[in-house]
């Protein structure tokens, strides 16, 4: 009996492994692009499933869930570029954060849009 729940046991992790080696993070801590507001906790694995990897990951359209995503703060801060959104600037009409996510949120009617729903206080 101990021989076969060891074997089952076993199956499983090999089944699962390739699953969970793909699975993305539960949540993703931005930091990097602001000193005047709080770090954002981002969902990450609550939006896997909304739409492509692309939506988002713009610059990757082969992307597929639990394939390596570029970071935003590779091109969007201190951007060389002068037309790619700095996500340095607080403005929803400059940073490239605010205009996806908040855009994104506003459109389908739920999920934060105010600053303090996303950038906690204290």
């Amino acid at each position: 009996m101990r021989k076969a729940l060891l074997g089952f046991a076993i199956g499983v992790l090999i089944l699962a492994a390739p699953a969970m080696m793909l699975a993305q993070e539960d949540e993703i801590v931005l930091d990097a692009c602001g000193e005047k507001q709080a770090a954002v906790k981002f969902p990450h694995s609550a939006h896997v499933e909304l739409g492509p990897c692309s939506t988002c990951h713009h610059t990757q359209e082969d992307l597929a869930a639990g394939g390596e995503g570029e970071k935003c703060t590779n091109c969007h801060l201190n951007p060389e570029d002068e037309a790619t959104p700095d996500c340095s600037q607080m403005s929803t009409s400059k940073n490239p954060y605010h205009k996806l996510c908040v855009g994104c949120h506003k459109k389908e009617a739920k999920g934060p849009a105010k600053c303090a729903e996303c950038h906690p206080k204290g």
